[in-house]
C-alpha cells in the first residue's frame, strides 16, 4: 500500500493559466486523468487578487469577479462528481480590492513573505470582513452542491501582518483559522482542517506547535511542509502540533533542477521532472509524510502530474514506466512508447539536452505515428494534439535560444531568431493551451533569457510597471 493516504491535486485557478481558462468538458477531462493517475482529491483557491468583491454587486454586473467564482464553483462541483474529495485554500486575511481602507490596513513592512491586498485581523472591523468574506465562500459551495471535505490554512502567499497585534503571525493565522473553520462546519460538518506550511520558518513551527498543543490539541489533521527548489524532502525535521501528520507541498511546475533560468511554469514550455520526482516519492515516505498537497498551475505540467501521482499512489515503480504509458496513452506510441518516454524524460535537465539530435530523434517518431502530416521544416499542426504539439514547441525555443546565443550583436539574424522565439512562445501558449495573458508569478518576466531586455529595447516594447524591481520566487 502507498504511504500517501492522502493525495491531492492543488489547482489553483488564477493568474490567466490553464485551471482558470478551461471549459468544464477540459476540466473534466484533466481531473478524470488525475484521478485515473492515482489522485484522490482536488483543491483550489479563492484567489481575491485585483478583484472586487463579486457579491456587492447592486448593478447585477457579469463581470470578471463573477466569472471566476462561477467557474471555480463550477470545477469543485466538477471534481466532486468524477469521484474526487474537496479542499479548499484559505488565505488568512487576503481580501477584495473594494474592501480595502487606510484604516485597516495589515502592516507587512519587514517580511518579503507578506503581500497581497491584507487587512490587520486584530482590527475588529478588519476581522469581521474577513471572515464574512469566508462564510460567503462556504455558502457559495454549500448552494452549489458541493461537500467540502477540507481546509487548508495558509499563512503567507498571500497573507501576513507585522504589526504588534499581530506578532508572532503564524500564532494569529492559526487563531484566525480557527474561527475560520468553526464558520465552515456550520456548512461542512465533517470538514478536516489542515495546515500548509509554505515559507513557514523552524521557529515559526515550534511556535504553532506550542499554542496548538496548549489551546488547540490534536485540532491540525496534517501539515504540507514546503519544499524548496531544487531539493526533494523538506529541511530539517519541523516540530508539528500533536496528531498533525506531516504532508509534504511538492511543486509539479519545473524539471528536475532549478536552473537559470528556471525551466519553471511553463515559459520555456511544458516541463518534466522524473529523476527528482523519484526521488521526492523516496525521501517523502523515509521523511514519514502520510499525504501531500501537489502544486500544478496548469496544462504545461501535466508529464509531471503523471508521474507524480502514478509513483505515490503505488500505480507504477518508476517515472519510465509512467511516461511510457503516457505516450501510448496520449501519442498512440505503441512499440516506440519507451523511445518516448526517453526522448521527454531528457528534458528533465533542458540546458543539457544535444538539440540537433533531440530533433532528429523527434522527427523520426513523428513520422511512425499514425495519421501525423509533418511539415517542412517540421511543425506540428493546430489539429494535431496539444499534448504533441507542446513538445515540438519546447524544442523549438531552444533551438532559437541557440541561434540567439550564437552571437552577442543584434544582427539581423539574431533579431529573426528572437522574433521566432517571441511567435513561438505565444504560439503554444495559445494553440497548445489555450491561455492568454498571464500574471504574477507565472508571467514570463521572472524567467527571461538574458537577451530579452536588449531585444525588448530595440523592438520598443514598452511596459506599464517596471518589473525589474520584482524578486524571483523563492
Amino acid at each position: 500500500m502507498s504511504p500517501f493516504a492522502y493525495r491531492e491535486l492543488y489547482c489553483p485557478a488564477h493568474f490567466g493559466n490553464s485551471w482558470e481558462v478551461m471549459s468544464a468538458a477540459e476540466v473534466r477531462e484533466a481531473l478524470e486523468e488525475a484521478r485515473r493517475w492515482g489522485y484522490t482529491v482536488y483543491g483550489d483557491w479563492f484567489d481575491t487578487a485585483d478583484l472586487k468583491n463579486p457579491l456587492d454587486n447592486p448593478r447585477r454586473e457579469h463581470l470578471l469577479p463573477q466569472e471566476l467564482w462561477e467557474r471555480k464553483l463550477r470545477n469543485f462541483r466538477i471534481a466532486q462528481d468524477v469521484g474526487l474529495d474537496t479542499n479548499l485554500m484559505l488565505t488568512s486575511n487576503h481580501v477584495y480590492l473594494d474592501q480595502l481602507r487606510p484604516d485597516l490596513l495589515a502592516d507587512t513592512s519587514g517580511d518579503h513573505r507578506m503581500f497581497g491586498q491584507l487587512l490587520c485581523p486584530s482590527i475588529p472591523e478588519a476581522r469581521e470582513i474577513i471572515l464574512r468574506n469566508a462564510r460567503d465562500l462556504f455558502e457559495l459551495l454549500a448552494a452549489r452542491g458541493v461537500q467540502l471535505g477540507n481546509l487548508h490554512a495558509f499563512a503567507y502567499d498571500y497573507g501576513g501582518c507585522s504589526c504588534p497585534q499581530c506578532t508572532p503571525w503564524i500564532v494569529t493565522m492559526a487563531k484566525l483559522f480557527l474561527e475560520g473553520w468553526e464558520i465552515a462546519r456550520e456548512y461542512f460538518p465533517e470538514v478536516t482542517p489542515r495546515l500548509i506550511g509554505w515559507w513557514v520558518t523552524q521557529e515559526e513551527h515550534e511556535l504553532l506547535a506550542d499554542w496548538a498543543d496548549e489551546h488547540a490539541p490534536g485540532f491540525f489533521r496534517s501539515c504540507a511542509l514546503h519544499i524548496q527548489y531544487g531539493d526533494t524532502r523538506p529541511a530539517g525535521q519541523p516540530r508539528l502540533p500533536e496528531g498533525c501528520e506531516p504532508h509534504a507541498f511538492v511543486h509539479i511546475g519545473y524539471s528536475n533542477l532549478p536552473t537559470a533560468p528556471r525551466d519553471v511554469y511553463g515559459i520555456w514550455g511544458p516541463v518534466v521532472a522524473p529523476q527528482r520526482l523519484e526521488a521526492t516519492c523516496r525521501d517523502l515516505a523515509d521523511f514519514g509524510c502520510t499525504g501531500y498537497v501537489t502544486y500544478d498551475e496548469g496544462a504545461f505540467s501535466e508529464a509531471n502530474r503523471a508521474i507524480w501521482g502514478a509513483l505515490t499512489s503505488g500505480g507504477h515503480a518508476t517515472a519510465d514506466e509512467v511516461l511510457e504509458e503516457y505516450a501510448r496513452r496520449h501519442f498512440g506510441a505503441g512499440d516506440d512508447a519507451a523511445a518516448w518516454a526517453e526522448w521527454l524524460a531528457q528534458w528533465g535537465e533542458p540546458w543539457q539536452v544535444d538539440l540537433p539530435e533531440a530533433r532528429r530523434e523527434l522527427d523520426a517518431l513523428f513520422v511512425r505515428l499514425d495519421n501525423l502530416c509533418l511539415h517542412n521544416p517540421p511543425r506540428m499542426t493546430p489539429e494535431l494534439h496539444w499534448r504533441l504539439a507542446q513538445w515540438e514547441c519546447k524544442l523549438r525555443l531552444f533551438e532559437l535560444q541557440s541561434v540567439i546565443d550564437a552571437t552577442k550583436e543584434w544582427d539581423a539574424a539574431r533579431l529573426a531568431a528572437a522574433d521566432d522565439f517571441v511567435d513561438e512562445l505565444e504560439w503554444m501558449q495559445r494553440k497548445c493551451w489555450g491561455i492568454g495573458p498571464l500574471r504574477h508569478a507565472i508571467h514570463p518576466h521572472f524567467q527571461r533569457p538574458d537577451w530579452w531586455a536588449g531585444y525588448a529595447h530595440i523592438r520598443g516594447l514598452q511596459r506599464l510597471s517596471d518589473l525589474s524591481t520584482l524578486s524571483d520566487e523563492t
